[in-house]
């Protein structure tokens, strides 16, 4: 997919990459195209297949928290790995000199499966995916932190420090951009309403970005792939990605919810609170959306108006539920 955040690399660097770790012989380089940040190719051998996976060039534009995001996400793949049971590709190698590539890289196993969004399944093996998509969410939840926030920017205290200052540097990334976020200064505004809610709300792992699209189609099992978004922060924002999706208030959930309650050891309900906390995620989610296509897209093109019909969306759901 088209994005001006993603690496161009030469076959050559992409051959001596490899040959650095061991890894000679290569037959096939194909580019991998789904993802709307990073740089990814199939590399194969003899024997093997594998993915790399490369960060945007120094100098592109990225949002704050998008800096050093590669670091993040073989960390998250470690916490997965070495507290669940969630299969994920195994992490071979990971490259952060730029001596050949010029930006990080990490050379993980390729699993030869379609994700989610483009089997063909019954409505009845449908509704089984997506139950084992919602266990897998308990399995992260299950992994706790006494600080929140992304690991790449800064931790914080509390859910309400660490979100406030996400949604800060965004608003801020867009003055920087040369736009004005009316929305975005409006959050700000029920963030602070909100304060001693968020205040109370625990540290888990946070995928944040679990759609259809990042997981993998196995028959018996799920595969998860790109954890790069991830935080410690409030559960309640990965519910964002269930059901009918994030313009869906948390109280219209409650086939999910029961759903996630039947696995996990700390259950959850959608109340007034968990409601607020709901729509403040999902607040933010917008204001990402918002944010991004300014570094991401070119005005015509139709993601660049995909996500600006999409946080608007957002954004008027979520000021409901906070107002």
């Amino acid at each position: 997919m088209k994005s001006k955040t993603k690496y161009i690399a030469s076959e050559d660097e992409i051959k001596r990459e490899f040959a650095q770790n061991g890894i000679e012989n290569i037959t096939s380089i194909e580019t991998l195209g789904d993802g709307e940040f990073n740089a990814a190719f199939k590399v194969s051998d003899a024997h093997k297949d594998y993915v790399l996976k490369i960060a945007p060039p120094a100098d592109a534009t990225v949002v704050n928290h998008e800096h050093d995001m590669m670091r993040a996400e073989v960390f998250w793949y470690k916490q997965m790995a070495e507290k669940t049971d969630i299969r994920i590709p195994k992490v071979y190698a990971v490259d952060t000199s730029k001596k050949i590539i010029d930006s990080e890289c990490f050379i993980m196993e390729m699993i030869n499966a379609e994700p989610l969004t483009k089997i063909n399944v019954s409505d009845e093996e449908n509704a089984k995916i997506q139950e084992m998509k919602i266990r897998m969410l308990t399995k992260i939840h299950a992994i706790k932190n006494d600080k929140f926030g992304y690991i790449q920017v800064g931790l914080h205290d509390t859910w309400y420090e660490a979100i406030r200052d996400m949604a800060s540097n965004l608003v801020a990334d867009c003055k920087k951009f040369g736009y004005e976020t009316p929305d975005g200064e409006r959050f700000l505004e029920f963030i602070d309403k909100h304060k001693e809610i968020l205040k109370k709300v625990p540290s888990k792992m946070v995928n944040f970005d679990l759609w259809d699209s990042n997981v993998l189609y196995l028959g018996n099992e799920l595969c998860w792939i790109d954890p790069e978004r991830s935080f410690w922060g409030d559960p309640i924002a990965d519910f964002i990605t269930l059901g009918k999706g994030q313009k869906t208030p948390l109280d219209e959930k409650q086939n999910e919810i029961e759903i996630y309650n039947k696995y996990a050891s700390e259950p959850i309900r959608a109340g007034k609170e968990e409601c607020i906390r709901y729509a403040i995620a999902v607040a933010y989610l917008a204001l990402i959306e918002e944010v991004e296509k300014y570094v991401r897209y070119e005005p015509s093109e139709p993601n660049y108006i995909r996500n600006t019909v999409d946080a608007r969306d957002m954004y008027d759901m979520a000021f409901e539920v906070l107002s």
